[in-house]
């Protein structure tokens, strides 16, 4: 379930950049076994690169980000995942993306073996989020995930 403010976070930073890819880092916590709590779309850092169909991190921002975060919720946010924008509609993750999340699903240096990719689709005034879950263990597979929008801001 994705919290209104981080959803209308993503929408921002995509209508920001227009025609550009951008993205960041998603941070959340587990309600249960089936169901993830995106709390958090970090900025993509003041030292991202944008172009047309790519993008390159700030990595030493994202880093600082997702360490404040998990210092001042002692460790309940903590990273879940990969968003970033598409200048596009019915653009799912490419080949680059899956190989991407099959790597972080592998890496022990990451907090989840199985990250999800939130993808927001933007074409002005358009704009759709679409999310997906990687698992690279027994073997690499992915599939769309439902994405519920959580009225509540607090559990």
């Amino acid at each position: 379930m994705i919290d209104p403010a981080v959803r209308a976070a993503l929408v921002g930073h995509a209508r920001s950049l227009p025609g550009k890819e951008t993205g960041g880092i998603l941070l959340g916590l587990g309600i249960d076994v089936t169901t993830l709590k995106l709390t958090r779309a970090s900025p993509p850092g003041p030292r991202a690169v944008h172009h047309r169909f790519a993008f390159s991190r700030d990595t030493r921002f994202l880093q600082r980000y997702l360490d404040d975060i998990y210092d001042q919720t002692a460790g309940d946010e903590n990273y879940v995942g990969e968003w970033h924008v598409h200048p596009a509609l019915d653009a799912p993750p490419s080949r680059v993306d899956r190989r991407s999340l099959w790597r972080i699903a592998r890496r022990p240096n990451y907090a989840t073996d199985n990250p999800i990719l939130l993808i927001v689709e933007h074409v002005p005034p358009e704009h759709r989020l679409r999310a997906y879950g990687f698992e690279a263990r027994p073997r690499r597979i992915w599939g769309e995930l439902t994405l519920a929008t959580n009225p509540q801001t607090e559990l």
